[in-house]
């Protein structure tokens, strides 16, 4: 039971510490701490207690605190892991919005306030197994069914190979549990079973070391990478990648655009029609650069660095992104107050610029702003993409640089513009970041180190 408890605190530990702000990941955690409390139940009244009464070490006192945390252990596992596991389901799931999570962390919490009057504690906790069967196994059960539905309704392979192994890391104790601490007790007075559960956490625990060691699992990869989005980078560095991303952005641009000609050719209008035909043509040529870019049977994008004015590459990339913000009549400021050029390969910066600008004007409404700023610092140029629009979900943060991960409709986007931007500045050296605040819009700051023969 020592074991047990070590091991799952820990999993708890090394989960909020890797991925403090991830909200399934802190329901992984909490459930891990839960469970934990049946060991540390046994192991007060087992092994503490015992000892020290062996050794003349213990006192009232003492003893008194070490049966406390024997009930208080106990109440927790029974009560706490089918609430958390639920929660975590819940959470992970990705069928719930955020206010109705919120809501639901509270409504569910009602059967543990229940349980709280109908417990004896004294002189030694009496669980109601009866009524713990009426309520646990149905969270459990419900978890499980939410954690398979949703692996079932993934169709990006990688988030699906993802949500395969987190039901093959937690179903086993959740199936052990619901026989063992609920079933078992509440129908069959067998309470002996549990002294399997070390055999049980041992098989997790090789479980749990060859996924996070191979493949990485609710946040956490035994590597010595800085970051686990490190690694998760080498899924994009594939040319065919990248260039797939920006047929798809051209494509979605030339269709806004076609439109726009249709339109102005029945009204017998040629100047704007002159300046659409001229912005397909740079999307055109865009393409035919990236496709330049990326070098003959091989799998990493290739940089062409060379000396670019700021201003000019921040202007390139807000004409080149002009359909989709007049499309939404959105305006741009600028503030660029650096004259030094960057060091760069403008193709790729401006393919980066577009994705951000793209993607603040889907987040936008109409007649939104858009403010593009530039200025140099001791060491890097910064440019920064703000926008007015709906912001991001703290728990989304962490993840929207990951490959194939996205928060729009799958059937249209791929998950990879962001991937992408990061893949770009980290062959420049340089970083993106991000800063957003659900319902106050969003800030990415893009920062490019400045090279000694900057000015020449």
């Amino acid at each position: 039971m020592v074991f047990v408890l070590i091991f799952l605190w820990t999993i708890a530990a090394v989960l909020l510490v890797n991925n403090p702000k991830n909200e399934s990941t802190r329901w992984v955690a909490f459930s891990a701490f839960a469970a934990g409390g049946g060991g540390l139940s046994r192991a007060m009244t087992e092994t503490a207690i015992p000892y020290l009464h062996t050794h003349e070490l213990i006192t009232p006192t003492i003893e008194d605190v070490l049966f406390k945390l024997h009930i208080i252990g106990s109440f927790m596992n029974h009560n706490g892991l089918p609430y958390c596991f639920l929660m975590f389901a819940i959470s992970y799931s990705g069928f719930f919005n955020k206010q109705l999570k919120n809501k639901l962390a509270f409504m569910l919490m009602i059967p543990i306030v229940f349980m709280l009057f109908n417990t004896s504690f004294y002189p030694d906790i009496e669980n109601n197994f009866r009524i713990l069967f009426m309520w646990c196994v149905p969270y459990l059960l419900v978890g499980m069914v939410l954690l398979t539905v949703s692996y079932s309704k993934e169709s990006i392979q990688l988030i699906k190979r993802n949500r395969f192994y987190v039901i093959l890391f937690t179903f086993p104790p959740i199936i052990f549990q619901i026989f063992v601490n609920y079933t078992f007790k509440a129908f069959f007075n067998f309470e002996e079973v549990w002294r399997l559960m070390p055999l049980v956490i041992t098989l997790l625990f090789m479980t749990f070391i060859i996924l996070v060691s191979k493949h990485g699992l609710l946040g956490v990869r035994l590597r010595f990478d800085n970051t686990r989005r490190e690694s998760a980078m080498r899924a994009v560095t594939s040319g065919a990648s990248a260039l797939n991303h920006t047929i798809k952005n051209e494509i979605g641009k030339i269709d806004i655009l076609s439109d726009r000609i249709r339109y102005e050719a029945e009204r017998e209008n040629p100047k704007p029609i002159v300046k659409d035909i001229d912005t397909i043509l740079d999307s055109t040529s865009h393409m035919l650069s990236m496709v330049d870019r990326i070098q003959k049977h091989s799998q990493e994008i290739i940089l062409i660095p060379d000396y670019h004015k700021v201003c000019e590459v921040i202007e390139s990339g807000v004409e080149m992104s002009l359909p989709y913000l007049e499309k939404k009549n959105i305006d741009v400021v600028r503030y660029v107050r650096t004259h030094e050029k960057v060091y760069c390969d403008s193709v790729h910066l401006q393919e980066v610029l577009r994705n951000l600008i793209k993607n603040a004007s889907e987040a936008m409404e109409h007649n939104g702003q858009l403010r593009i700023s530039a200025y140099d610092t001791r060491k890097a140029i910064v440019i920064e993409i703000q926008d007015n629009g709906l912001g991001i979900e703290q728990e989304d943060i962490t993840r929207i640089f990951h490959p194939y991960y996205t928060t729009k409709n799958r059937s249209k986007n791929f998950g990879l513009g962001l991937a992408y931007c990061m893949n770009v500045m980290q062959k420049h050296n340089g970083k993106i970041t991000v800063q957003s605040k659900k319902g106050s819009g969003t800030t990415f700051i893009l920062q490019i180190p400045i090279t000694t023969e900057q000015n020449v």
